[in-house]
Parts: structure tokens; C-alpha cells; sequence
């Protein structure tokens, strides 16, 4: 459909009013289409600003953008409308999606590295809400160029959403994979995203993440090797799609996203267990993505345990750490959603649908530990997505990001089908 095929109002056009989009515009020949995209979203109802690259004006005048989106056009972060602000923070703030198009292959390094050198890098960096739209457009092969496309798959991998351009002659001649992907789809990734931070709105998701450590001393302890970046990515996916979070997590080293909500700190199975216990009447919905150590040992030792005063062989008696996921289960509202995770090396599914039963989970993703790409420590993951009602999905490997909007989408749509469920749509113990 072209732009002039669409509706200017009524039900089949989508509706965007309320919501604000900061349009960031660098400088390939495209650029001029960006004013057709600005003049979708105003129709749609959207608020735009567009921010431009410092040799944008070369191919398309900042009045242009005035006159169709109605806000001043941002070409520099000297000389900010906003008293007191500057205006990498302003707009920021004001903006609920910020999409970037084009992006020529300069302006895609420079949001792959973070480098803040002009408003549009300024503001890429400051913006940590939700993933950037990036629809690039340039010379087929600047395109294929492995430089490109590394910065792209960083960009990926980070939660982006990477809008492929298409194959098409461009203006130098060339014909590839390089041309600006259609406005009208462009239009349509910016509908779904502002849809998808709605979806969460007025929930609560509480997520377990990261590694428990058990101290037998001081010093030593059982713990594994979980780093937290998969409850991370949950957590930045639930808070792109407006739920409140309610972050406990064990001892991890990763950077935590701003924004985040409530971050609980805990170290052992028993500290953990509290905190999830003591929000447990405040959320809708839980997701148990944590590696919490199964063991610990039944005595601590006060200090440090020197090697000189024991022989060769060491005895430790280990008792079981308590079941949060089972125990939260039992406290639990039948308003209430569960998700869990399983980490395993043999039987997946078997030991998954265990897991689900025992636990009251709707929903759990099942990963193999002992395969490259899939087990602890690793950007990928990989695996099964058991179903309560009896159902799976294989999910092949993909960044922890993508992993966590597939877990979503999947928990939406099983929340959308309990709604009109008569019969009870969990297991409890």
C-alpha cells in the first residue's frame, strides 16, 4: 500500500495519538523519505521531533521537518528550546520510540560504539528506555561490508531492531540489498513497538536472576557460573512493554539498566527466597530465571578454614536450599502467572515438564546447558518452550534479547487466552 493509499483517519488506520517519536535523521540520500515517514505518524497522530546529522541540510532543509512535523528541527546541542535543559535530556525524556532513518554506515558505528559527537549520537547514548529502530540505507556495498555488518550485529545484539533495507537500484546505479526499506513498513515496526509498551502496562513482573551463593567459610562458597544477562534481557523487555519491575537478583557483575525499578540485592537460596516472598502479594506475574544453587553446606564456618589443619580429605555435610519457585507456589493468588526456566543436560523436556507440573509454571524455557552457545556465560540461547497446555516450541539460537521478547510474547499470549479460560490454568501443590 503507498502512502497515498492510506486512510487519513478512521478505524483501519492505526491510531498513535499520545505518543511521541523522535525521528533521527542522518545523511543518505534517502533522507527525504524520512519526511514521509514524519508526515505517517503526524497523521497517525504522533508527536515527532526530528534530530538531524550535521550534513543533512545538504540534501534536505531542517524546514522542511518544521513544517511537517510542527517542532523545531534539532541540528546541533548548542542553542536548546528547553530552559535549563539540555537537550539530550529533554528529548529524551519526551520521546517514547526513537527510530533512526536512514541510518548511513557512519551513523551505525556511531551507535554500535557509543560515540556521543553530535545531537543524534548525544541522544542515542542518553536513550535507554526501549531498542532504537535503525532502518539503514546505503551503497549495496557499503551494505555488505563486514565492518557494517558487525556494527549492525552489535547493534542486535544488544536489543536493537535492525529494519533491513531491501534489494533495489539506489541513486548511484547500483542495484542490491542496501535501499531503504519501505516508509509504510517502517511506519508499521513503530505501530508495534509503541503497542508492545503498552501491553505490559499496569503489571508488575518480578524476575529472579543471576547466580545464590552458599558460603561453607568466609571465603569459599557453592555457587555457578550464571552471569545474569538473561534475566537482565528479561527485565529490559518487560519495562520496553511498560510493566513495573521488581528485580531480585543474585551477586553479578553485569551493569544493571537504568531505569530498572525495584533491585533487590541478595547473595544465599534463603535470602532470595525472603525477598521474593516478601513482593509476592504486589505482582502479576513472576519469572524464576536465577540459578539458584541447589545445595549448601549444613554447618558455616565462622572465618576462614585454614588448609595447615586438615589432611588431604575434606568432609562437608550439604543440605537442600529451600525451592523458591515451589514455595512461592504455595503463597501464590490464582490471579498470579509463573514462568520458569530449566537449565539441563539430558531429558530437556522431560525434566522441563517435571518442573512445570511441581511449580504451578505456565509457561517454561528449557535451555541444554552443555552445548556451545546455549549454557551459562554465553550472549546466545537456545531450546524449548514448554506450554500448559501440553504444547511446545523449539527456539533456535539467539541473542538472550531476542530471547526474552520471545518469552514475552509468548507469556502475552497465553495471558490473552486465560482471559476467556473458564477452568483453573496452573498447577498448584
Amino acid at each position: 500500500m503507498s502512502i497515498q493509499e492510506l486512510p487519513a483517519s478512521g478505524s483501519d488506520f492505526p491510531s498513535l495519538t499520545g505518543s511521541r517519536v523522535l525521528l533521527g535523521v542522518s545523511a543518505s540520500i534517502a533522507a527525504h523519505r524520512a519526511l514521509d515517514l514524519a508526515s505517517l505518524l503526524r497523521k497517525a497522530g504522533a508527536e515527532v521531533r526530528a534530530v538531524l546529522t550535521e550534513s543533512v541540510p545538504h540534501l534536505v532543509g531542517p524546514a522542511a521537518f518544521d513544517a511537517i512535523t510542527h517542532q523545531r528541527t534539532i541540528t546541533s546541542l548548542w542553542g536548546s528550546g528547553h530552559e535549563g535543559e539540555m537537550d539530550h535530556l529533554a528529548v529524551t525524556k519526551w520521546a517514547d520510540v526513537f527510530v533512526v532513518c536512514p541510518a548511513t554506515a557512519n551513523v551505525i558505528g556511531t551507535l554500535a560504539h557509543g560515540i556521543a559527537a553530535d545531537a543524534l549520537g548525544t541522544f542515542a547514548v542518553a536513550w535507554n528506555k526501549r531498542p532504537l529502530l535503525i532502518a539503514p540505507a546505503m551503497n549495496p556495498e557499503m551494505y555488505r561490508n563486514g565492518a557494517v555488518q558487525a556494527n549492525l550485529k552489535t547493534l542486535a545484539d544488544r536489543g536493537h531492531e535492525i529494519i533491513e533495507p531491501v534489494v533495489g537500484p539506489t541513486a548511484c546505479d547500483d542495484v542490491g540489498k542496501g535501499r531503504l526499506a519501505p516508509v509504510e513498513l517502517i511506519f508499521d515496526r513503530i505501530v508495534e513497538q509503541v503497542r508492545r509498551g503498552q501491553s505490559l502496562a499496569g503489571k508488575t513482573v518480578l524476575i529472579t536472576s543471576g547466580p545464590t551463593r552458599e558460603f561453607a567459610d568466609d571465603v569459599r562458597c557453592i555457587t555457578n557460573p550464571s552471569t545474569g544477562k538473561q534475566g537482565v534481557a528479561i527485565a529490559e523487555e518487560a519495562m520496553a512493554r511498560g510493566a513495573r519491575v521488581v528485580f531480585i537478583t543474585g551477586p553479578v557483575s553485569i551493569p544493571l539498566p537504568a531505569g530498572l525499578g525495584k533491585v533487590l540485592r541478595v547473595t544465599s537460596a534463603d535470602e532470595m527466597l525472603a525477598a521474593v516472598l516478601a513482593e509476592l502479594p504486589t505482582i502479576d506475574v513472576a519469572v524464576f530465571a536465577a540459578a539458584v544453587s541447589d545445595w549448601k553446606p549444613a554447618d558455616r564456618i565462622r572465618g576462614k578454614e585454614k588448609k595447615a589443619s586438615k589432611s588431604g580429605e575434606v568432609e562437608m555435610k550439604l543440605v537442600r536450599t529451600p525451592d523458591i519457585a515451589a514455595t512461592a507456589n504455595r503463597h501464590r493468588n490464582d490471579d498470579q502467572v509463573f514462568i520458569g526456566f530449566a537449565a539441563e543436560s539430558t531429558n530437556l523436556a522431560g525434566y522441563a515438564g517435571e518442573k512445570m507440573r511441581g511449580k504451578g509454571f505456565s509457561l517454561v524455557f528449557a535451555n541444554p546447558i552443555n552445548e556451545a552457545g546455549a549454557g551459562f556465560g554465553s550472549e546466545t540461547n537456545r531450546g524449548l518452550i514448554l506450554r500448559h497446555d501440553g504444547s511446545r516450541r523449539e527456539i533456535a539460537t539467539a541473542s538472550k534479547n531476542e530471547i526474552a521478547r520471545i518469552l514475552l510474547d509468548e507469556l502475552e499470549g497465553f495471558m490473552a487466552t486465560r482471559a476467556g479460560a473458564t477452568e483453573p490454568t496452573h498447577y498448584c501443590i
